[in-house]
């Protein structure tokens, strides 16, 4: 598209916002530059420095006694150095590291951290020093002054340089300095490489980083989440090579060497410079500045051809040509679809997208060297519509839901932003109270709302016109009756865990739009929790929560473990949660003790059975496996569908649900479970659930330890969609009995009433009984065989059937839909698999005396590690 730019010489241009939505980083704070006084504050962090120094960001990990320095446009967090510092479960090693750093304008740390060494340095003490070289003393109060040190040293030892790696904060520095002393103390010459690497995970990311090569200077820009760090050196070139997660940075003298010798007695001095901005742009003027190259801010309104503010738009900045253009970056569009960037003087081009669509290309842009500089950009032949989408239930009340928009036929479909991201994910729209608008080009979309399995969705097709408002209001209707049931996730994550870098306000979201009414949560090694999001949203009615973990040591994908509830230590190390360990038995033993003993459900996650019970060394042959089970409640069996074709193996993997069956039939009593293990937002909570019996159907009266007993008798549905009720009795007995009970019967005769419901988005077809872990022939339907058994309402099925045993035996039904997907509800991947669910045993007694279990391993060998 082409576009016509107007000079506006100093005149600031205003238009209403109205109805346009500011992004898909709704909400998030913005700290202005005025916000701070001048100087450089420093501080400790603790109860009473929290709330004022720590900085604002998706990945910040700055727990108390961590020291703080900020001035007025950088934030920085510096890890204290003890030998148990983490950032997180794969962070580590962090003692003396900056492991959060942000500029000020807004505040969005998204560092993991800067190892100064590359951990090869262990730092153990620290000093804080004023601009005169006077200690200060942080522990009573914050210290405010034109410049502080931090100093962290790491002592030598044979073959092995001290280090005193120094952070310098000078008052109205755009940099903080570091600088390394490598002295050797040893009594022979040591060869050193200076370098450093730096954490910054960006494989989900809209991340740009410096090609690998060498420079002197390196970046990392998060073009999404808004900020983006520069590095450079004083007196030495750089040599990086960055992945998607780690950057690699030597320093080369000017002959570019790498390796020094440092020769007893004697020492050598590295010193870097670090800053952090908003956008690349930003990174690029502090250097500048440093090299006293100046720039001029310049002000861009984005305006639609109809003059109406373009908001979060992601706007491209190039030089062209040998101009005197030096800065690029990417920017976005806030509420009043503006930017403000620094740039130097010459010709740059611009392009911008919005929603992942390209609405300008090559357009000029000349800067001059005025002191400051207005443009007025009008998009020609943009005019989009806006979608205003109200979502309630079929009360009429507010309801969270997701709602789907893709473009049909030639019109694109939108992308809000990446997996990672909160209130727009990809083509998805998560709103916490069933309300938003969104500016979309015009076209045709199709719009899926839903709002999990217990309700319908709403499937329609709307045209959005330009320049007008296109209103869709859809209706939840609660097609499936799940009184006395809530239904759950026992085991998420986000970014705290370490291992993605998902917001988890965006993870809470993606549980309440999905309909999950109980989500401990559960980071990786670090016990933290969901209430500050769930507050913030105001969600309170539709979600309850607890503080646990999911405490992940080796061996790997072995040894995790969930628990909840769990005391939540706020900003202590690991949130106060207990360390791995090697041996499975040790870990879960201390999960157990944690808390002073306290009750909590322990879940053992994702395992493989044959490894974790029968193969201790995992050589293939039996052994007495890892001693866990006395200590856990409940084993996650997932992926739920299956139950369907209950097949030992899965290529080169056991089956864990086919296992799990064995295990009962052994006599291991331990309930099954299904989770997500969601780590990323688009689609990444509910396509799996557990129903949990509970005394309440209101999720903000739930009480956690119900949840924890429920789970721990098995009183819990697994499912991926289908509800699925089984209550049970003995004929002429008038009692009646659910999942999870044990039950006598003397005659071998059990009723079970069966009942499978179903959302309009899906279907099922197929209802068996498994007795003992065997398909009963007796009792294995489908729409195909039994067509008279089946409905095509909500309730899909709902039959009376007696089963007959003849010794002790578990009975488990299990439904679900052969040939048959659960759609489009739950996305292009999860939303492949087809329908099922199965209940936790029924434990029928036989002959009135101990349950006996009757060791059928199914034809097939009870499990060793595969893989």
């Amino acid at each position: 598209m082409r576009a016509a730019i107007i000079a506006t010489a100093g005149v600031l241009l205003v238009f209403g916002l109205g109805f346009y939505w500011a992004g898909s980083r709704d909400n998030q704070a913005v700290v202005h530059a005025d916000d701070y006084a001048p100087g450089v504050r420093a501080a400790i962090l603790s109860e009473t420095t929290w709330d004022r120094f720590t900085p604002d960001g998706k990945e910040v990990d700055a727990i108390f006694g961590d020291i703080v320095l900020q001035n007025e446009h950088l934030t920085a967090v510096i890890a204290q150095p003890t030998a148990s510092r983490n950032a997180n479960m794969t962070v580590r090693e962090v003692a003396g590291g900056l492991i959060d750093f942000t500029g000020n304008t807004p505040q969005s740390d998204q560092l993991s951290a800067f190892y100064p060494g590359q951990r090869a340095f262990p730092y153990r003490s620290w000093v804080v020093q004023d601009a005169d070289g006077n200690e200060r003393d942080l522990t009573d109060a914050p210290y405010q002054g034109e410049e502080v040190s931090v100093s962290v040293v790491a002592d030598g030892a044979d073959g092995r340089l001290q280090v005193e790696t120094t952070y310098t904060l000078r008052q109205d520095s755009r940099w903080i300095t570091v600088t390394s002393v490598f002295t050797n103390t040893t009594a022979a010459a040591i060869d050193a490489v200076l370098a450093d690497d730096i954490r910054c995970d960006g494989r989900r990311e809209e991340m740009v980083k410096s090609e690998n090569g060498e420079g002197d200077f390196y970046f990392i820009a998060d073009q999404f989440w808004g900020q983006a760090y520069g590095l450079t050196a004083t007196s030495h070139r750089l040599q990086f090579n960055s992945d998607p997660n780690r950057s690699d940075i030597k320093y080369l003298d000017a002959a570019g060497n790498g390796t020094f010798t440092v020769p007893p007695g004697e020492s050598i001095r590295l010193t870097r410079h670090l800053t952090a901005g908003p956008t690349q742009l930003h990174v690029a003027e502090a250097m500048a500045l440093r090299d006293a190259i100046a720039s001029t801010p310049v002000r861009l309104f984005l305006r639609d051809e109809d003059q109406r503010p373009i908001v979060g738009g992601a706007l491209t900045i190039r030089p062209t040509g040998d101009t005197g253009a030096t800065f690029t970056g990417v920017v976005r569009t806030d509420e009043d679809g503006s930017v403000v960037v620094p740039l130097t003087a010459g010709y740059y081009e611009l392009a911008l997208t919005f929603n992942g669509q390209t609405l300008l290309e090559g357009q000029p842009l000349q800067v001059g060297a005025d002191a400051e500089q207005e443009e007025l950009i009008v998009v020609a032949g943009h005019h989009p519509g806006v979608l205003r989408v109200a979502v309630t239930d079929g009360n009429g009340a507010e309801i969270p839901c997701k709602v789907e928009i893709t473009g049909v036929g030639d019109t694109p479909t939108p992308n809000f932003g990446p997996d990672t991201a909160e209130f727009g994910v990809r083509n998805l729209r998560y709103a916490a109270h069933g309300e938003f608008n969104q500016a979309l080009p015009p076209g045709r979309y199709a719009l899926i709302a839903s709002h999990g399995p217990e309700y319908d969705a709403v499937f329609a097709e709307v045209d959005v016109t330009a320049g007008e408002v296109t209103e869709f209001s859809g209706e939840l209707n609660r097609s499936v009756d799940t009184t006395g049931w809530i239904s759950s996730d026992f085991h998420s994550h986000s970014s705290p865990s370490g291992d993605n870098t998902t917001s988890q306000l965006g993870r809470v979201l993606n549980l309440v739009c999905e309909h999950i009414e109980f989500a401990p949560c559960t980071e990786h090694n670090r016990v933290d929790t969901y209430q500050p999001h769930i507050d913030r949203l105001e969600i309170a009615p539709f979600l309850s929560s607890c503080s646990g973990i999911e405490l992940t040591g080796s061996p790997l994908p072995l040894n995790h473990h969930n628990a909840f509830p769990l005391e939540h230590h706020h900003h202590h190390q690991d949130g106060g949660g207990p360390l791995t360990d090697t041996d499975p038995a040790t870990q879960v033993e201390r999960l157990a003790l944690w808390d002073n003993r306290s009750e909590k459900l322990i879940q053992q996650n994702h395992p493989d059975l044959g490894w974790l019970i029968y193969d201790r060394d995992g050589n293939g042959e039996y052994d007495e496996g890892h001693n866990v089970l006395p200590h856990i409640d409940v084993i996650e069996v997932h992926p739920v569908q299956n139950a369907l074709t209950l097949q030992p193996f899965q290529g080169d993997y056991n089956t864990t649900l086919f296992n799990w069956l064995q295990m009962l039939n052994e006599g291991k009593r331990h309930p099954g479970v299904v989770n997500t293990d969601a780590h990323y937002n688009f689609h990444g909570s509910g396509w799996a659930r557990n129903w949990i019996r509970c005394s309440t159907d209101d999720p903000a009266e739930i009480d956690v330890m119900d949840i924890v007993h429920a789970a721990e008798q098995g009183a819990l549905i697994m499912s991926n969609g289908p509800f699925l009720q089984v209550t049970a009795s003995i004929p002429n007995a008038g009692e009646t009995f659910e999942v999870g009970d044990t039950i006598d019967a003397p005659e071998g005769q059990v009723t079970l009433d069966v009942k499978v419901q179903c959302p309009n988005w899906f279907d099922i077809n197929r209802v068996f009984v498994l007795v003992n872990g065997r398909r009963s022939p007796e009792h294995d339907y489908s729409r195909e065989s039994h067509p008279a058994m089946f409905g095509d309402g909500a309730v899909k099925f709902e039959q009376q059937l007696t089963v007959t045993v003849e010794e002790d035996a578990h009975i488990i039904v299990v439904t679900g839909g052969d040939g048959l997907t659960l759609g489009p509800v739950m996305g292009p991947d999860y939303g492949t698999a087809p329908p099922a669910a199965l209940t936790n045993p029924i434990w029928v007694n036989f002959d009135g005396g101990e349950w006996t279990p009757n060791k059928d391993t199914l034809d097939s060998p009870l499990p060793v590690r595969r893989s």
